[in-house]
């Protein structure tokens, strides 16, 4: 089995095809650090739907950040590239690796035993070497834990001074709202009931005062008084209404008279 696999070349296109997923592990992982790190001069308006999933789940946070760096790695750990999260993509390429080393390893181990020729080891140590060192050297170029350490100062220094304080102004704004409404609805039950007293007021001061136009009339007076007697003479002591009418009876029915006048 491991003659034919070195006769047909199988242990060289396993370690091709693992570091080209090495490659594409490395790509999409670094393709999430770039958007989220060009994101964090631009939140208000972020492009990544991972940095617009980060600002909702702090803003339906109802208390301030205890610990803003802990909260961002478990977000980070949440954040997916390529359908993949960042750390299975990380670890990706880490395996990748060490796949290419161990079938670099079986491929020579297998030359050696079947004798085959030096040029067959050499092509075999080149291409597994090339390939295990070329993803090494990615990696350490890419520097995904700076990137990440950028992402986690950029993000805490947000958490905890521009968003607590805009989080703090829209607390007070609500308290003010919230202890106001009592106070107006208080003001304008006190209005409103200041201006049923006065409105009672006001027609019974315009009564009165029409009463004591009409009466300061002579004419006027007089007629009244020619009433009156007609009203007195029919209830006269003869009369069958006699008795009927009393001193309070007698000024309702005057004042009855001055409307009527």
């Amino acid at each position: 089995m491991l003659e034919f696999c070195v006769k047909q070349n199988v242990f060289l296109y396993a370690m091709i095809a693992a570091g080209i997923a090495g490659v594409w592990c490395l790509f999409w992982n670094n393709r999430f650090y770039t958007r989220a790190i060009r994101d964090l001069g631009r939140l208000k308006e972020p492009k990544s739907k991972w940095t617009r999933s980060v600002l909702e789940t702090c803003q339906r946070k109802a208390h301030p950040f205890s610990n803003a760096g802990a909260f961002m790695r478990s977000q980070i750990a949440q954040g997916r590239s390529a359908g993949m999260a960042v750390p299975t993509l990380l670890r990706g390429s880490q395996n990748m690796i060490l796949t290419v080393l161990a079938l670099s390893i079986l491929s020579l181990w297998a030359i050696y035993r079947y004798r085959y020729g030096e040029a067959e080891l050499m092509r075999y140590l080149g291409t597994g070497t090339a390939l295990a060192g070329g993803l090494v050297f990615f990696r350490l170029c890419l520097d995904f834990g700076g990137k990440e350490e950028i992402l986690l100062n950029g993000w805490t220094d947000y958490l905890e001074n521009e968003f607590a304080a805009t989080k703090q102004s829209a607390v007070l704004e609500t308290v003010q709202q919230t202890e106001w409404q009592p106070v107006q609805a208080e003001t304008m039950a006190q209005e409103g009931t200041g201006a049923a007293k006065a409105k009672p007021q006001t027609a019974g001061s315009e009564s009165a005062k029409e009463r004591n136009e009409l009466f300061a009339d002579p004419e006027k007076e007089a007629r009244i008084s020619k009433v009156r007697e007609g009203i007195r003479q029919t209830a006269a002591a003869e009369s069958r209404f006699a008795g009927m009418l009393t001193p309070e009876e007698e000024k309702l029915m005057r004042e009855i008279i001055s409307e009527y006048v």
